[in-house]
This record gives C-alpha cells, structure tokens and sequence, in this order.
C-alpha cells in the first residue's frame, strides 16, 4: 500500500488476485471485443470507411507502400494499422469487422497489459490492475474495441515508446527498444509518436531542478539510425510510388493542416477542449487521475524511483495535451495515446483509497463495478447507440450486400457512382467510382448494367431521349429502415446474366457469355459460360492504361496484356466452352 505521502510499500492487504490479473485483463478484453463486434455495425460513422478502403487496396492490388481510396486520394496516414489489417485479412480469407477491428482490440488489450505491469513494478499488484481496468472500464476504452481508424495502434506504440524509454532511462542504456518503437509509432500517424513517447522523459529535467539529478546516460545513435531506416526509408519508398500528391496529402492538408486551420482559428484557441475531453471520455476514472497529477506536485512519492515515474507519467500526460491544445484540430480520439499515463495514476490514487479494504471485500467490488459498466455499455450500444441515424444506415448496407453476394456473388459486376464505400467493404470488392455521366452512357447500351447509386435521381440529368427506362432493382421498395444505396439498372430484375458491361478505372468493360471472377488493378479474371466467350475493354481516359486478361480454367495460358490508347477497343475472346 501507500503512506500519506505516496511511498509505495508491499502490504499483506493487497487483494491478492486468486487468478492472474494478466488471465482476467484477457477475458475482459476478449468480452467486450465480442459485445462490440455482435452490437450493431457503425462503419459509416467515425471516416472509417477510407481505412477499410486502405486495407482492401492491400488485400486486392498488393499496394503495401502507400494505398488510395475509391476516390483514387492518397492514404493520410503511414501504414501500420493497415498493414496489420491486411494480414489479418489475408490469414481470415475475406475482408470482415473481425478482420478490421481486431488491430484495434489488440493494441488496446496490449495497451493494458503494458499498464499493468508498470503499474504493478511501481505501486503494487492492486494499483496496476486499477490502472489496467481504467483504461478498459471508459467510453475510449470500450470504443477503442470496434474503431476501424489507427487510434488505438496508435496508443499501443507510443505507451511500449514511452515505457521503453523510462526503462532506458532508469537503467542509464538500452535505448534501441525505444526508438525502434518509435519508429512503429511513427509508422502508425506520423512524427509525432516519437514527440508523444519522449515527452516523458522531460522529467529529467524535473528531476535535475530539484537536487534529484537522473541525466539521460546511454547511447542513442544506433537507435537513431534505426528509426530513421524505417521512417526515412518508407517515406522514400512511397514518394518514389506516388510523387508529390503524397507530400500534398500527408505533410500539407494533414500535418499542416491540422495544427493550423483558418476555419478553425489560431493554433492554441481551442486549448480548453483536450482536458474537457479527457474528463468525459475517461470518466469516471479520470477524476481520480486528475487528483492524482495534483498530488505529483503537492505530495511528491518518498521513494526516488517512484518520484521519478510519478514525474515522468505527468510530463507525459500534460506535455501532451498542451500538445493537443495548440491544434486547431480537435477530435478526442487523439488523446488515446495519453490515456495511459492517466490511467497509471488514476490506478495509484484508486489503490490508495481502498488500501484499508479486506481483499475479498476488494475483489467483489471490483467484480461489481465492472459488470455494472459492462451492463451500461451493453445498454448503450444495442439501445441508444443502435438508434442513431448512421448505425440503422450500416445495418441496411451490409444486408443489401448479403443480398447482392446471395444473388450474384462478392463479384458481380456493379458499377459504383457514389454508393459509400462501406457497401463495397462488405462485397469485399475495391472498385474505383465513376461519374454519374459515364453511368449513364454505360446504361445507354443494349447489355444489363447494374449501378449502385445512392440517388438515383443524379442519373437523370444525363439521360437522353429513348434512352430505356431505369429501375430500382434492390432493394425491394417495401424495405426498412431506409438503405442509403439503390441498385438501378436498364434489365428489370437483379440477376446473373450471359451478357453484361460495367465499369471499372478507365475502362469500359462489356462480357458476353463470360462471367467476371475477380478484377483488381492487376487484372481481370473472367470465366466462359457457354459457346465463345469474349470481353471487351474500352479506355475511356485521356491516357494510355494496360488491360491483363486471364481466363479461368486455363492455367496453362499466360495472361493477355495490351496497352490500350485513349479511345481504344479490344476484343480479347475466351478458350470455347463446350455444351453440357
């Protein structure tokens, strides 16, 4: 336990967990993983749906350096998170909420673990399981278990960056742990990992004021170069893929543009919100971590070490949000990274309030006020979180897709106009949109097209007279709740036909008796139904595009590649099917 003036001391009354405490923080996690992920789906909300586009561009075109959306922008983030969401993808087979939502729920079990054992190394078994329930038990942590974004990986990183670095910094070396964890965290959103992860050890200088001198001993430069080979060298590897839009994108309308707004003021005129953030997205431990930063300055442990880990949790948790505060940005997902800090001392001030309880009487009423918070998240997201308007809209998504896999397949070949990309997420497709224009002229034609539009009324304006009517063909007109998706066609029923067209990046695309397996940017796979099929691909862009064709069941033939111009055609015919 803890004396008055937050010595820390091993004590007999410590609760004495029956179970590792690592055994429970797991279950805890696996449950309300499990409750996020059978609660409604929200990925229209939150921009989830360009990390789910990211990851998907990874899957299909093999785009690991640097991936772009359905609108063809580039990532705003480095990598990491999609990495990771893609392999899970792969592993799992097809693109799913497991597959996206898991890097989330890692990182932020993993993120408690890491709480719990510095909590426990520096103010008890007790204080370290607080720690690790506060970070859990809050409306962050509950949403960082079903949060398709980098926030959560993000925490994960910067928490191992800023615990290897007091390690380091206690034992006076081994600094290549923290760089090369900041150089992870870097690779998650960007430099200000390594700024978020070292601002602990500002307490050095804390530490030297106050006749305590701790200085930073050790080399750093292997560890420098290392995170530089890894930022550096990515950096330099996308550039040379994508060229200036990259810097546009991720050093101008993201760094940039988000420490200093003209919409939003000043940087630092919004510096009020990040605590106000914190307090309500903690709550209600982060009351007991505020108290807790007040007693880092009031009442200073006795115990050097945890004087200086005290310190160091301070700098950590207010040099950011000082940080956060001179950011015209404000979102309070970004103060995942600090919540950790909080928590720590949040778990210290909680063991320090029940340090005269018999551990029975602490283990039931931690076991109470984790159900109780548990049955209200549950209450939330299936009762007033399931009711608002993008939740009811994700839900109708997702079963027009079931719909559309049941009657034709992941890979029917629609044509997407501006139907959100989560649509596409749930076909497991990454299908570049078109405009309304090119939908309509493609449903011009005498083959079935089928469009996914969310109005269909913005195909109109480009219809010409005799042009064959149009037709909701799903969903079905009776069906509710309203689905922000309409699949309209020139064919009056949504079904598999032997002649099709669609569009896909700059080509038109137009089968007969062919069926389409897959397309990526690396090329079509077409199957042949009947008699002689054959495809045809017409370049509708201003520049020169390269077609790959394979047809399916000829493993032996190498695919057909052509470089079509500007306008081009090419008839490319398929292996003979015989009759029966």
């Amino acid at each position: 336990m803890a004396n008055s003036l937050g010595t820390h001391v091993d004590a007999p009354g410590a609760p004495g967990w029956r179970r590792s405490p690592v055994l429970w923080l797991t279950l805890l996690a696996a449950l309300i993983f499990a409750l996020r992920l059978i609660a409604p789906p929200n990925l229209l909300d939150q921009d989830q749906e360009r990390p789910a586009a990211y990851v998907l561009d990874v899957v299909k075109n093999a785009n690991w350096i640097c991936q772009r959306d359905v609108f063809g922008d580039v990532t705003s983030k480095p990598p990491l998170f999609t990495w990771v969401a893609a392999v899970i993808t792969l592993a799992a087979g097809e693109a799913n909420e497991f597959s996206l939502y898991l890097p989330g729920a890692l990182a932020t079990w993993g993120t408690a673990l890491l709480v719990f054992f510095a909590g426990r190394r520096h103010f008890g078994e007790q204080g370290g399981v607080f720690a690790a329930l506060a970070g859990f038990l809050c409306y962050a942590g509950f949403k960082a278990f079903g949060l398709a974004r980098t926030d959560a990986v993000f925490m994960f990183t910067v928490t191992a960056t800023a615990l290897l670095g007091w390690r380091a910094w206690s034992r006076g070396r081994g600094w290549m742990g923290f760089w090369l964890m900041a150089g992870l965290a870097t690779l998650t959103k960007g430099p200000l990992g390594l700024v978020l992860g070292a601002s602990g050890l500002l307490a050095a200088a804390w530490e030297k004021r106050s006749g305590h001198s701790q200085p930073l001993r050790g080399s750093h430069w292997p560890g420098i170069l290392t995170y530089l080979a890894l930022t550096a060298g990515w950096f330099g590897l996308a550039y040379g893929t994508l060229g200036q839009p990259l810097i546009d994108k991720m050093l101008g309308r993201e760094l940039v543009g988000h420490i200093a707004s003209k919409r939003s003021g000043f940087p630092g005129s919004l510096f009020w919100q990040p605590p106000l953030y914190y307090l309500g997205r903690a709550a209600p431990w982060s009351v007991f971590a505020f108290w807790g930063l007040w007693r880092v300055l009031r009442q200073p442990a006795v115990r050097p070490e945890e004087r200086r880990f005290e310190r160091f949790l301070f700098c950590w948790f207010v040099v950011g949000i000082a940080i956060f505060g001179l950011s015209t940005h404000q979102r309070a997902d970004l103060l995942w990274p600090l919540l950790p800090a909080a928590s720590l001392l949040a778990g210290r001030e909680l063991a320090r309030w029940t340090r005269r309880w018999q551990p029975p009487a602490v283990r039931r009423a931690t076991l109470a006020v984790t159900a109780l918070i548990l049955a209200g998240f549950a209450y939330h997201y299936f009762g007033p979180a399931a009711r608002k308007n993008l939740i009811p809209e994700t839900v109708a998504v997702r079963n027009l897709a079931r719909e559309v896999i049941a009657a034709g397949g992941r890979e029917f070949p629609l044509t997407h106009v501006d139907s959100p990309y989560a649509f596409q997420y749930y076909l497991n497709t990454l299908r570049p949109l078109v405009t309304a224009e090119r939908a309509a002229a493609l449903l011009r034609g005498s083959e079935p097209v089928f469009v996914a539009v969310t109005d269909p009324g913005i195909l109109e304006s480009h219809r010409l007279p005799g042009d064959p009517p149009l037709k909701i063909v799903l969903p079905a007109p009776d069906t509710a709740p309203p689905v922000p998706v309409r699949i309209v066609s020139n064919y009056p029923e949504f079904a598999v036909r032997d002649r099709v067209a669609f569009a896909f990046g700059d080509c038109d695309v137009r089968l007969a008796d062919a069926r389409l397996v897959s397309v990526t940017q690396r090329g079509y796979v077409l199957q042949g139904l009947a008699g002689a099929p054959r495809a045809t691909f017409t370049n509708v862009s201003e520049k020169p595009i390269t077609v790959r064709v394979r047809w399916q069941g000829t493993p032996a033939r190498a695919p057909e590649v052509r470089t079509l111009a500007p306008g081009e055609t090419w008839e490319v015919a398929g292996p003979p099917v015989r009759a029966g």
